[in-house]
């Protein structure tokens, strides 16, 4: 009842603040939400349970590899989505998309 459903989506466990700028390649694991800017590759790490969201005020310049990606900001470099790719009204992406 109180248990984890398997379909639902991953956790958030982690955040790039709106002011943070990271320079260099980023993997991870689980959830991932950035507001601010990366200029290197966003990677999750192999498995479909992990999630990433670009937010509306996000700035990506590097390829992006996660199972569910959520895009609502700038992404410059490709994209690519095992699970689910969402494009949200303020979606911006350079580059080619594979979902």
């Amino acid at each position: 009842m109180f248990g984890r459903n398997s379909n639902s989506r991953p956790e958030i466990d982690s955040l790039i603040g709106i002011a943070a700028r990271i320079e260099g390649d980023l993997v991870f694991s689980g959830g991932l939400r950035i507001d601010g800017e990366v200029i290197g590759n966003v990677i999750a790490e192999p498995g479909p349970d992990h999630m990433l969201i670009v937010s509306e005020h996000a700035r990506i310049e590097g390829a992006v590899s996660c199972g569910i990606v959520v895009v609502n900001g700038f992404i410059a470099g490709a994209v690519h989505a095992t699970e689910l790719l969402e494009l949200q009204p303020k979606a911006r992406i350079v580059g080619d998309v594979h979902y």
